[in-house]
């Protein structure tokens, strides 16, 4: 196997009128890498909740032409699929192309991660979160070009859509230089990330639709384009939209919650809270209010030093159709505490309260904690308990920080780091008990928390596969001088 080289640093989809459909809205548009994946994790701003996330994939040139996307996930557990038969391939290039999506999101992801199913050295991703897209059946139409001649104006694979408000993603795998869209065309460039091109356009009529670029100077390439179809504006509570709240939904809601059929209520809220505010709707009289709590699903503190505290904010956000009340919140783990305002607090529809969640390690090593916000009725969050995750590690004062790219071997399970007084060695027994597969951004990473003021040590990493075979130690050994006091 390669050594590594390390581095150190101290629903039911109802048709309905054009006039009912929802209005799609961008919400954000995030780039990602070049980087090597597997072991590239995409950072985004949190999502928010019932949206569409789209996640577009370029592979560099001369990559893994064999290799495919086996799975994307996110940190706040939705469901990722591809884009139908979404993967496009340029020959000339051994490049591909390849769209997936998550329909009707849970809100506070922050961290993608897209794995394929063989390693690749290097490929880019631009990640789009829309609002107002169908949450049941959102993809409409696929279509793809490959291995497309040389051109200075590549025109991506075109779609013909019927309804009249969607949004079309489409993707450009060039083989020169994007320098932006053709004069006159309607569709947005969101990113030039590895000089390609990314574009969406949110349509506002039926018709054909395909995006062009220049490229300069003429090269090959190859597409891929989807389009997503608006949501329907009905009531959250009419769920079989017959116009009216009543047994019929209370029995489709009572279905959902025992999973058969799969949840397709809005946002997913198949709960035995959301059947009891089902029934109330449907009592004369009634009012459909679904009251929920939106909140980020994991805080992460980092490193800390040990005994000093730190501190995050998490913001609590009221959601659904109504007000919510905050009956209680708790906090679990070690070092972890939470403060904020005097519940019971009742958050109106879009309206936020701000907790302030503090780490106080007392010792060196990783802990994790949660937080447990219970709403109950009157007003109770169809989502109660919501809960967030938290995570930190206690670091002495003085540590050693250590970075390295990913191996460009097979099948690499993890890394070995080892530490010796010497640049000679001996390098023998590792540091971590497992093997290390935590990344910081693009590289990996591993913090050595037990060391001594004033001495100087040296480091080397191993790449580690699947059969556990071992690299050889990364070279040369790095050096880090711990300050002294």
């Amino acid at each position: 196997m390669r050594s590594v080289f390390l581095a150190v640093s101290t629903a039911v989809a109802f048709l309905l009128p054009a006039s009912a459909w929802a209005q799609i809205s961008l919400v954000q548009v995030t780039s990602c890498g070049p980087s090597p994946f597997p072991g590239t994790s995409c950072t985004i701003p949190a999502t928010g909740s019932g949206h569409l996330i789209v996640v577009g994939w370029q592979s560099a040139a001369n990559s893994n032409f064999a290799a495919t996307i086996g799975s994307v996930t996110d940190n706040a557990g939705n469901t990722y699929v591809e884009a139908g038969a979404a993967r496009s391939v340029d020959a000339a290039e051994t490049d591909w192309n390849d769209i997936w999506y998550a329909k009707n999101s849970a809100a506070g992801a922050t961290s993608v991660v897209i794995t394929p199913s063989a390693s690749i050295a290097l490929a880019s991703v631009v990640i789009w979160e829309f609002s107002g897209v169908d949450g049941a059946a959102p993809l409409d139409q696929i279509a793809t070009l490959n291995s497309q001649a040389s051109t200075a104006t590549p025109s991506g694979a075109s779609v013909t859509i019927t309804q009249p408000n969607e949004v079309v993603i489409t993707l450009a795998d060039v083989a020169t230089t994007v320098t932006g869209i053709v004069a006159g065309n309607p569709f947005v460039n969101d990113s030039s990330l590895f000089t390609n091109g990314w574009a969406h356009y949110i349509t506002s009529s039926a018709g054909t639709y395909s995006a062009q670029w220049n490229q300069s100077p003429p090269g090959t390439y190859g597409s891929s384009t989807v389009s997503f179809i608006a949501a329907g504006s009905f009531s959250a509570c009419d769920l079989n939209q017959d116009g009216s709240v009543n047994i019929l939904d209370v029995q489709l809601a009572a279905n959902m919650v025992d999973s058969s059929p799969p949840c397709t209520a809005p946002s997913g809220w198949c709960t035995d809270n959301y059947y009891t505010a089902l029934v109330n709707a449907a009592l004369p009289g009634g009012a459909c209010l679904l009251p929920v709590l939106s909140a980020p699903a994991t805080v992460g503190f980092g490193n800390v030093i040990v005994g000093n505290p730190s501190t995050q904010t998490v913001t609590l956000s009221g959601a659904g159709t109504g007000s919510t009340t905050i009956s209680q919140a708790t906090v679990s783990g070690t070092g972890f505490s939470l403060s904020g305002p005097s519940l019971p607090l009742t958050l109106a529809l879009g309206q936020s309260a701000n907790f302030t969640v503090t780490f106080t390690p007392l010792a060196a090593g990783n802990f994790a904690g949660g937080i447990t916000f219970v709403s109950n009725p009157p007003n109770g969050a169809i989502n109660s308990p919501v809960t967030e995750t938290l995570t930190g590690a206690g670091v002495n004062a003085h540590y050693v920080s250590l970075t390295w790219q990913a191996s460009t071997s097979q099948n690499v399970a993890g890394y070995n780091v080892f530490r010796a007084s010497s640049s000679s060695g001996p390098f023998n027994t590792p540091l971590n008990s497992s093997l290390v597969t935590t990344t910081c951004g693009a590289l990996f990473c591993y913090t050595d928390s037990n060391v001594v003021a004033g001495q100087t040590y040296y480091y080397v990493a191993t790449a580690v596969n699947s059969s556990n075979n071992q690299s050889a130690d990364s070279s040369p050994p790095v050096q880090a001088t711990i300050p002294s006091p």
